[in-house]
């Protein structure tokens, strides 16, 4: 299943701390969403072979539409991961390490509420072995490196590229699009139902919750299969979400009351105060060159000079203003972490999972089963308009950041197990580019990636 109990951080990778606007919960939300919406209720989403698709038509067609798309077969680069289908080779490569693991109550309840338990990742394959239905492998928390940056993958996963095993950090099929996260799915359900049917049966499989997400989506199912239920961003005040509503960007980011980020995921004050910084170069650059007039005794140099003595004044206050601004922290915070940084030894965790996440809607799965029902609890919800697909072993779905998702989980025949590996893209930052060779509006993360990677492709 994708569902994600990660604390989103700001671009700058710390516990967002600007409260510079807090607006009332009870101001209106504003949904400016402009990319790709269901069509009709009950959609099923199309699906397409992957040798009928180049990465430039995934691009145009799917990724800048920011349109969800199953995809019939795994790329030439990505072949290797059918090995990980073998429980015990996964043992044998990263036994050792010690991962987080979601637990459940019981096989009634879903996962996606943070509620985490330690253990070597050799006891958890274990438990999977014994058929285990109560623990679930999802995404760990990531540090930083000696950087500041935060690292791509978890401690577990590099077990497995220290065996030599190639996994490239950007597959071919994605294009120009910047990892932030990778990460392996795993767990159990006797459920091995994978019929094309919208609602679940019985004992219906372990399901994430409904939830969005933050990045970019390449979901690949390697063993078992996942039932996708999914809303676009344009249905977001329909769907209860734990956090209250603030903003939907055009591109799809959002927004929640006390989290504020522009469209690609900076902090709002951090922002403000870089535009400020920049305003004062611009000022400082006019000056020096209204001096210059003036030494040389052109015409209306002096003029100049005092229009420039002005305009540096205001742009230094208001990057005093603005840098005020951005270190002032609220002390009502109760995301948990309170405008402070978590560090585990000597690395800053930059990815941390809590407890009911903003991101998460308050509609228990079941609900979602007949959408046109009325509901007493969650009257919006008819208001929505649902897709679903199903996603087989040997096929992947591309999910745009800020895409609703539910997901049921249904084991392989005979072991009840399940298994996806997915490729999280950049923080924050839905690709907002015009074209297929730039995908981003900003050349920060491309040049990041570069200057992290030796051949510049991100292989490890």
């Amino acid at each position: 299943m994708a569902s994600s109990t990660k604390r989103p951080l700001d671009g700058n990778n710390k516990a967002s701390d600007s409260k510079k606007s807090k607006p009332s919960s009870n101001a209106p939300a504003i949904n400016l969403y402009s990319g790709w919406t269901v069509p009709s209720p009950n959609y099923k989403l199309p699906s397409i072979q992957v040798t009928h698709l180049t990465p430039r038509q995934f691009y145009e067609t799917y990724i800048q539409p920011r349109r969800p798309v199953v995809i019939q077969g795994i790329p030439s680069d990505l072949s290797q991961l059918q090995s990980w289908t073998d429980t015990e080779y996964l043992r044998q490569k990263a036994g050792d390490e010690t991962v987080m693991i979601e637990r459940r109550s019981n096989t009634f309840d879903g996962y996606g509420k943070g509620n985490e338990v330690s253990m070597k990742f050799s006891q958890f394959i274990q438990l999977i072995q014994n058929g285990d239905e109560l623990h679930y492998l999802t995404t760990q928390d990531v540090q930083s490196n000696h950087d500041g940056r935060p690292d791509i993958l978890p401690n577990f996963m590099k077990a497995f590229m220290s065996h030599n095993y190639y996994l490239p950090m950007q597959p071919s099929l994605t294009g120009g699009l910047i990892p932030q996260n990778i990460n392996l799915w795993m767990g159990n359900t006797n459920n091995s139902n994978t019929t094309n049917k919208i609602t679940t049966t019985a004992n219906g499989g372990s399901s994430s919750g409904l939830h969005h997400d933050y990045h970019d989506n390449l979901y690949i199912v390697l063993s078992g299969s996942k039932r996708f239920r999914l809303f676009s961003p344009a249905d977001t005040s329909y769907l209860y979400t734990r956090g209250s509503l603030l903003k939907v960007h055009e591109n799809g980011r959002i927004n929640y009351v006390n989290e504020e980020t522009t469209a690609y995921g900076a902090d709002v004050g951090a922002e403000a105060a870089a535009n400020a910084a920049r305003r004062v170069k611009r000022a400082e650059e006019r000056l020096v060159a209204a001096e210059r007039g003036v030494e040389e005794g052109k015409d209306g140099a002096v003029e100049e000079l005092a229009m420039a003595e002005v305009e540096l004044e205001e742009a230094m206050d208001d990057l005093i203003d603005a840098e005020q601004d951005d270190g002032e922290v609220d002390d009502d915070d109760d995301d948990g972490c309170n405008g402070t940084e978590i560090y585990d030894g000597d690395k800053r965790v930059v990815d941390k999972t809590v407890k009911n996440p903003n991101n998460f809607s308050k509609i228990p799965a079941k609900l979602l089963d007949d959408v046109s029902k009325p509901l007493t609890e969650f009257p919006d919800l008819q208001k929505a308009t649902m897709a679903y697909c199903h996603v087989n072993a040997g096929e992947m779905l591309y999910l745009p950041a800020s895409w609703f998702h539910e997901v049921t989980s249904c084991g392989v025949e005979g072991s009840g197990c399940h298994l996806a590996l997915n490729y999280w893209y950049v923080l924050f930052h839905p690709p907002d580019g015009k074209e297929f060779e730039t995908p981003y509006s900003t050349d920060f993360w491309p040049n990041d990636f570069k200057d992290r990677f030796r051949n510049g492709k991100g292989d490890l």
